[in-house]
């Protein structure tokens, strides 16, 4: 299955100005939802964020957000009455929208509110004016009946559907001399003229069902339409058949969450091993030392771990020295735990300002005491952060498998035997790359990695690119993973 985004998508600038004012903010109340979306809806409830349908709830004096989608006048009144501190965060185009009908109003006109009379941005219009005849279809619009009257003015909802808007409009022209503003805002607009454009032949729209332009989207797809709003979601969609999916988003759906749903529909492995071979016939080859081989693969790992950020890709572990690698010759080893050491001093600040969590697997007391202090301070400084980077040094699969059973007590099945392992919350890797034309496994994850799929490239480490690191997930991507089912 082919995914394809479709330009433009997500937050639009009202929301994601609304969403940063919000998450700002800690222990207040809201006025119905900030955003129509779960997500953002479950955040602000983490931050003690309590939500209200109506002032009386909130007692006098607290602070109190209004909704992205704007109140209305009485509203303002009674918060003001109540002496509730307000943080308002009503979108910029819906604020024109109020402002727009207030003075239409206010000249004597008739206002006639284009779109869905039980949204509240309609609701917060209607009460600028205090009367406004609301219609939501061409059809509605012919049978809106309007006694003496020739001259209305006519605004929008600013999420509503573009191409309905100016079918009611036209029906409004044919019966009303028309004073208008009844414009959906851009990014709604930009994004229905997208999906409209788009030929595949299944849509996929991110956002919650109670969201408004999430659900214009779906509505004005010319192929059928899928609708998610969190990644269990995502996940449970029967995409059977489709060869070419679009992936868009409502204009209150976080990026974070649609790049986290794109990552899965492309089948992005969570966790990539890798072994890193060909240092030392990369350095020979160019007449270096072999130690030069190895600090060209250092600088190597530094661009993978941001290829794997960059792809979304949790888990990164690689094979940085062997149980058996102690057998090289003693300046290459000590060289080699120099360069460990350097490189954890170094990568600190990256590991922090990325939220990488660092982990070492392997045998810690074949490590020289200043070594080990090192690895167990980036430990600690990082343990609290979701994506992890896992060095094995000193590390073989046999050796920890031989560990585990030395340290099992009792019976034991597959999955409590895994408790005894160096990582045992790590889940297995999905793919497993081996890099300078080896085809074998080399006493990797001999546990872990019943089940990963293997990658063999030609490729010596420090000329590992890119471009073969993207051809390695697209492999991966094309391969099923039946793990002994059918």
């Amino acid at each position: 299955m082919k995914v394809e985004i479709i330009e433009p998508h997500g937050l639009c600038a009202g929301v994601n100005a609304a969403v940063a004012k919000a998450l700002s903010l800690k222990n207040v109340y809201c006025l119905h939802e900030l955003v129509h979306n779960e997500i953002v809806v479950d955040e602000l409830k983490a931050l003690g964020y309590r939500f209200v349908d109506s002032l009386e709830e909130v007692p006098e004096g607290e602070r109190v957000v209004f909704s992205a989608h704007g109140v209305s006048p009485d509203v303002r009144r009674l918060a003001e009455k109540r002496s509730l501190k307000v943080v308002d965060t009503t979108c910029p185009f819906v604020a024109k929208v109020h402002r727009a009908a207030k003075a239409f109003a206010g000249k004597g006109l008739d206002v006639v509110v284009i779109g869905d009379g039980r949204h509240v941005e309609v609701k917060g219009i209607v009460g600028e004016v205090g009367k406004a005849s609301v219609v939501g279809s061409a059809e509605e619009a012919e049978k809106l009946h309007l006694p003496g009257k020739t001259e209305i003015a006519v605004v929008s909802q600013t999420t509503f559907d573009a191409g309905e808007v100016g079918r009611i409009l036209e029906v409004l022209r044919r019966r009303y001399r028309v004073v208008s503003t009844a414009e959906v805002c851009t990014a709604s607009k930009d994004r229905q003229e997208a999906v409209r454009r788009f030929d595949g032949d299944a849509l996929l729209v991110l956002g919650s069902a109670n969201s408004s332009n999430t659900r214009r989207l779906c509505e004005v797809a010319s192929c059928r339409t899928f609708r998610a709003g969190t990644m269990d979601e995502v996940r449970s969609l029967d995409l059977r058949g489709v060869e070419r999916l679009g992936v868009t988003s409502g204009a209150s759906t976080p990026e974070r969450f649609f790049d986290e749903a794109v990552k899965f529909l492309r089948n992005v492995p969570r966790h990539v091993a890798i072994i890193m071979d060909g240092n030392g016939r990369w350095a020979t080859e160019r007449g270096k030392k072999r130690g030069e081989g190895h600090i060209a693969g250092a600088k190597k790992l530094d661009e993978v771990l941001g290829w794997c950020a960059e792809r979304g890709i949790r888990y990164l572990t690689v094979y940085a020295f062997s149980t058996e690698n102690w057998k090289r010759p003693r300046e290459e080893v000590d060289g080699l735990m120099k360069l460990f050491a350097r490189m954890l001093k170094s990568k600190t600040g990256d590991f922090v300002r990325n939220r990488v969590r660092f982990r070492m697997i392997g045998r810690r007391g074949d490590l020289s005491r200043s070594l080990l202090k090192e690895v167990e301070r980036l430990e600690k400084l990082t343990a609290s952060f979701e994506r992890e980077f896992i060095a094995a040094i000193s590390y073989g699969g046999r050796a920890e498998i031989i560990d585990a059973v030395n340290r099992v007590k009792g019976p034991v099945t597959e999955e409590t035997f895994r408790e005894y392992l160096y990582a045992p919350d790590v889940p297995d890797p999905d793919l497993v790359i081996r890099t300078s034309g080896e085809l074998r496994v080399s006493n990797f994850l001999l546990w872990e990695s019943a089940y990963s799929e293997y990658y063999f490239t030609d490729a010596l480490w420090p000329d590992f690119s890119e471009a073969e690191f993207d051809r390695a997930l697209e492999s991966y991507a094309r391969r099923n993973r039946r793990k002994g089912g059918v």
